[in-house]
């Protein structure tokens, strides 16, 4: 008799190029627990159909990865959902460790990032957005991850519903504080590693997306004010404005005693800045919009 299904493996993908090594990394896993995958979205170079055994959801035209995701929430069978992104390389043992971590009584998992050194750019951007969730730092509770390396129990999701599909950036942060407030502890579990391999290879291109970043993400933070303790005076977009040079900095210096990686690879650092300063830029015009000047 086949075995049901424990773990729902799901890949949100619009186009990548990479998404059959998502794929394949996925397959590899050695693990007795019965998985699927689900690939939802488009794909341009037919990658995807060279895998019968996928379930592939394509869609009629692109959506954002917050929908995919939720398509992919709603087909899954699994009583795990796991997901990857289509630009990441699943490390071995990568199910297996965050299985391990369900086992321990964790309902929220996220796993480790890693990171090539070149092209510089993409080192840069790794460094600057996922400093917090690197390989090399420490197993802990935590008050928000990220979804290109997360796994959740299908009762969590029951509870606190799927992705809010209106937000264009930071949805996986507001959906896993929903989380935390809905009384799930979440983990960080570095051993579950992927490496992330996405196309940004320009300083322009990271400011522009740090700077939409920004702009939905100070929302985010405003909208959970138990989760992220933001100062009342951060809700004026005049502040970022006036002080987007000096918040950049301190961020940055943050980074810089926590991470090694960003210490071991110097170069960086002015980068790193210039990005936190357009995350601050896309924070001040947010706040702007929603009138708390």
């Amino acid at each position: 008799m086949t075995q049901p299904v424990k773990i729902s493996v799901i890949i949100p993908n619009l186009h990548s190029p990479i998404v059959d090594k998502t794929i394949e990394s996925v397959l590899a896993q050695e693990t007795d627990l019965p998985f699927e995958v689900i690939v939802v979205g488009m794909d341009k170079w037919g990658l995807v159909e060279k895998y019968p055994e996928i379930h592939f959801i394509k869609t009629p035209k692109p959506v954002g990865a917050a929908e995919a995701r939720n398509i992919g929430i709603q087909a899954a069978q699994g009583e795990w959902l796991m997901f990857i992104d289509s630009d990441c390389i699943a490390d071995e043992g990568w199910i297996e460790h965050l299985a391990n971590a369900f086992n321990e009584g964790w309902s929220v998992i996220g796993g480790g990032v890693k990171t090539p050194e070149e092209p510089f750019f993409l080192l840069v951007y790794n460094l600057s957005m996922f400093h917090a969730q690197l390989a090399s730092q420490e197993r802990k509770p935590t008050k928000f991850l990220p979804t290109l390396n997360l796994a959740v129990k299908r009762e969590v999701i029951e509870t606190v519903g799927l992705l809010d599909e209106v937000l264009l950036r930071g949805q996986d942060v507001d959906w896993t504080a929903r989380m935390l407030l809905a009384g799930y502890d979440l983990l960080f579990e570095p051993e579950a590693k992927i490496l992330h391999l996405p196309a940004r290879y320009d300083i322009k291109t990271l400011r522009d997306y740090f700077h939409k970043s920004g702009f939905f993400m100070i929302k985010v933070r405003h909208r959970y004010p138990e989760v992220f303790q933001m100062p009342g005076i951060l809700k004026k977009g005049i502040v970022f404005t006036l002080f987007a040079p000096l918040i950049a900095f301190l961020t940055t210096t943050k980074i810089y005693f926590k991470t090694k990686e960003v210490r071991k690879h110097a170069k960086t650092i002015p980068y790193i800045y210039l990005l936190k300063l357009s995350w601050c830029q896309g924070a001040a015009e947010s706040l702007k919009t929603v009138g708390y000047d």
